[in-house]
């Protein structure tokens, strides 16, 4: 084939096609661009978000009046509820609705952040304080039901300590030995809670394995 027959071949096809190439470009820059645009939207909202939390810790740390400490941590839920900062406010708010014996305000700040925060080791945290305050509270079936829908991650061993605290607590002794005894096997278990938790299986008479 002649390089005349190559050119007027490229020009049949530019005719046929031309279109599309350019609107396949089109879209193309147009999806980098939007995804520029996304990322820095995506940067702003971290920013502001972190700033609102620096705002409520800061409340926190210099002594604020209760009504200020509050409404900044809940401002970062309200406004930044998708970014990992309403977590973390959501725990320090609700330990802070705690010290100030606000039993049911702490519980609904827990239960926000395990229905909606957005890192499972946040929500993992909050449904061990949510159990502790039912439990402190003799809410024993709450507590148990808070914990019943825990999922295996680093907070097991606390897990089970509780559950065999709540059974201890309701007489359910072989309940409570068998939860002290997967509280010892979990790998996580820290030494000092280790001899902790072989206290209370003792105390209910169950054996320790070496």
């Amino acid at each position: 084939m002649s390089d005349e027959e190559n050119v007027e071949k490229l020009k049949e096809w530019w005719q046929e096609n031309g279109r599309a190439v350019i609107a396949g470009l089109v879209i193309a820059v147009g999806g980098v661009v939007g995804w520029q645009q996304w990322g820095a939207y995506q940067d702003r909202q971290a920013e502001a978000a972190s700033v609102a939390y620096m705002h409520f810790i800061e409340a926190r740390e210099t002594g604020a009046d209760a009504d200020t400490i509050a409404r900044r941590g809940e401002r970062v839920l309200d406004d930044h509820g998708s970014t990992i900062y309403a977590s973390m406010a959501g725990l320090q708010l609700a330990d802070f609705q705690a010290d100030a014996t606000d039993g049911e305000a702490a519980a609904e700040t827990l239960r926000w952040v395990i229905e909606q925060g957005r890192d499972k080791s946040f929500r993992d945290l909050a449904r061990l304080r949510l159990a502790q305050i039912h439990y402190g509270n003799d809410a024993l079936d709450e507590a148990l039901s808070v914990l019943d829908g825990a999922e295996d991650g680093p907070y097991e061993a606390r897990y089970q300590e509780l559950r065999g605290d709540i059974h201890a607590a309701r007489g359910e002794r072989d309940r409570a030995r068998s939860a002290y005894e997967a509280a010892l096997a979990a790998d996580e278990l820290q030494q000092g809670r280790r001899s902790l938790i072989e206290l209370k299986l003792n105390d209910l008479g169950g054996e320790v394995s070496a």
